[in-house]
């Protein structure tokens, strides 16, 4: 499919498209341990989120370069920019570990839709997510749910319509699903015996104020050598231009 293709399945068709193979094999192999090196330490820091069976981890860009390749990834991103505009910023990008017998999350809208009240506003588009497979997901271990079209009613998830319609979103490691905001979704719950882990990213217009805290775990060295894109998209560009060091208060 070309970018037309792209943009028209997620906004009138699906509400979601599928990109196989992304990342190849080794790149979502190497991510995967180094997410779970993440997960260690930042247990060890009292710093990792944790909901029952579920875990996550915040501060990637600063964290790895595999990390900055993919939220600028060019595919992607033409995807998202011919939706949201050339000024689309990201909201959030976090790595999602769903232990084994962790459960639904429950179905569920994106950010800022679910901080809206019901129906939601269709135009303009508020948010693309994507989701980076980084294990193969399968039936058993925590793949995603999407109801089909849905993201054209812009209202508030119906339950029973949802567990009538929707279906799991499965592939190989290094597979990209690129959603609408309003498409209703959930994860399913982890009956296998390993850990599954993706990453999750929310791209929103420049004006909706960010899901997550873009200076969390600041890291100089690691910014000085950031693209003028990837500053762009973390909103580092727009900010005062006051010294960036002064702006860590925010991590606090």
């Amino acid at each position: 499919m070309n970018i037309t293709e792209l943009t028209e399945e997620i906004v009138r068709g699906k509400g979601y498209v599928v990109l196989p193979d992304l990342l190849s094999p080794t790149e979502a192999r190497k991510t995967r341990d180094l997410i779970l090196q993440l997960d260690r330490q930042e247990r060890q820091q009292d710093k990792l989120v944790i909901k029952g069976k579920k875990k996550r981890l915040y501060g990637l860009i600063y964290k790895g370069d595999i990390f900055r390749k993919l939220v600028q990834e060019k595919l992607i991103l033409a995807v998202i920019e011919a939706i949201l505009g050339k000024d689309s910023v990201l909201g959030g990008f976090s790595a999602h570990i769903l232990d084994p017998q962790a459960q639904r999350m429950g179905v569920h809208v994106d950010y800022p839709y679910w901080a809206m009240p019901s129906p939601f506003p269709q135009h303009p588009i508020l948010e693309i997510q994507v989701i980076w497979m980084i294990d193969d997901f399968t039936v058993d271990n925590g793949a995603p749910l999407f109801a089909a079209g849905t993201q054209k009613l812009a209202i508030k998830p119906d339950l029973k319509k949802f567990e009538h319609t929707a279906q799991k979103i499965t592939g190989s490691a290094g597979t990209a699903i690129i959603s609408h905001g309003l498409c209703w979704h959930d994860t399913s719950e982890n009956k296998s015996d390993r850990p599954r882990i993706s990453l999750l990213g929310n791209y929103t217009p420049q004006y909706i104020h960010p899901l997550e805290n873009n200076l969390y775990d600041f890291h100089q060295p690691a910014f000085d050598n950031f693209t003028p894109r990837l500053k762009k998209l973390l909103r580092h560009t727009s900010m005062s231009h006051q010294p960036i060091f002064e702006m860590q208060f925010h991590n606090d």
